[in-house]
């Protein structure tokens, strides 16, 4: 059986060598193309967030092939922002920001990153935020510190957080866990990406213009109730069926983790092995997901495992069983798309969609595996 300490430790791997790779290529990135990039990227943060030219805004002090933002942050400090440094005071504890400005004294703080010389705490109402990578659901794949999400964990208010770097970092997932916090939005030097559900999002230019007396925000008619119509009435499922509903995908997703794991012990050749080993990854990236999204909606993840593990194990060939659990990966997707068009919450809906797309590949890649498999002599 797979622990959920083996699971962790296995998505905590993955991402160890995502930050390598995605390290190597932004160190690769032609002088040229990062400096397009990096003009593209301030650019789009000078424009279209209008709200940093005042306030508090903490940045970061740029490493290893970081965008460097000095130059914009010296820009909005002109146009009357107050510029500010994240300080590690303490060893795995929220960061402290401390005051900037071009030209402030200097000191090196923990690990030698720079700091100001000075200590002036500031509380910021904006954060941008340096990416090594990052996905749709707005999650950020950082330096592995962990230090942001303590700080964004612990702040209140929460601030506006940007996630800033380059698009070659973009990701199919991160395989989110508990402690990680979605930003509010994505810059890269491919556009500006917006969390759903983000209390900082543009909102609508219909929902901007309707009338002060309308019955509920984001709808454009005073005389339209559907903002406060019970989920049954739109079509959405109510609460209580929808964590049922999870929770069965939840159970589904443990089977498939466990008999990928079984699989991939057992499996003669590279190729299928590294196959299996990436979809029990995937499974597992999903079983949190999902158990994460039960918790929002007040339910208890469940702990049972779907029957499928039962009927799969017994199988005695290799190409039969992975044809079964391609099967069962089918069901998945099945189910994901009846269900999504039931979904109210933005959020899940983008996390269910991203997790049917992620099975729609994978059943790709295991029918390739067993066109080989079928091919072996006999």
């Amino acid at each position: 059986m797979v622990s959920g300490a083996e699971i962790k430790a296995e998505i905590t791997a993955w991402r160890k060598g995502e930050r390598a790779r995605l390290r190597a290529l932004r160190a690769r990135l032609p002088a040229a193309e990062r400096a397009r990039a990096d003009a593209a990227i301030a650019a789009r943060l000078w424009e279209e967030f209008p709200a940093l030219r005042q306030g508090a805004v903490g940045f970061y002090w740029p490493l290893a092939g970081e965008l460097d933002l000095r130059a914009l942050m010296g820009r909005l400090v002109a146009a009357g922002a107050r510029a500010a440094l994240p300080v590690i005071v303490e060893k795995d504890k929220p960061v402290e920001f401390w005051g900037w400005q071009p030209g402030a004294a200097m000191a090196a703080g923990f690990w030698g990153i720079q700091v100001p010389a000075l200590r002036e705490a500031l509380a910021p109402d904006a954060l941008l935020i340096p990416l090594v990578g990052f996905d749709d659901g707005g999650f950020r794949l950082g330096n592995g510190g962990g230090y942001y999400d303590r700080t964004l964990a612990a702040l209140e208010p929460r601030p506006l957080a940007i996630g800033v770097g380059y698009e070659l970092g973009r990701l199919a997932t991160i395989h989110p866990q508990p402690h990680d916090v979605a930003m509010d939005a994505i810059v890269t030097e491919a556009g500006t990406r917006w969390r759903a559900g983000s209390p900082h999002a543009p909102r609508p230019m219909a929902a901007a213009s309707a009338s002060a007396d309308a019955a509920a925000p984001g709808f454009s008619s005073p005389a339209c109730a559907l903002a406060e119509a019970p989920e049954t009435y739109t079509g959405h499922l109510p609460p209580a069926e929808l964590i049922a509903a999870l929770n069965e995908l939840l159970e589904a997703e443990k089977a498939g983790a466990k008999v990928a794991a079984a699989m991939a012990g057992e499996a003669e050749g590279t190729t299928l092995r590294a196959t299996l080993a990436e979809l029990r990854r995937d499974e597992a990236g999903c079983v949190a997901m999902l158990a994460r999204h039960v918790r929002a909606l007040g339910g208890a993840p469940s702990r049972k495992v779907g029957a499928f593990r039962e009927k799969a194990l017994p199988i005695e060939d290799a190409a039969a069983r992975l044809a079964f659990l391609n099967r069962g990966q089918q069901w998945v997707v099945r189910r994901l798309g009846e269900l999504l068009p039931k979904i109210r919450q933005d959020d899940l809906h983008r996390d269910l969609r991203a997790m049917l797309e992620l099975h729609e590949r994978n059943i790709a890649r295991c029918a390739q595996v067993l066109a080989t498999l079928d091919e072996r002599p006999r």
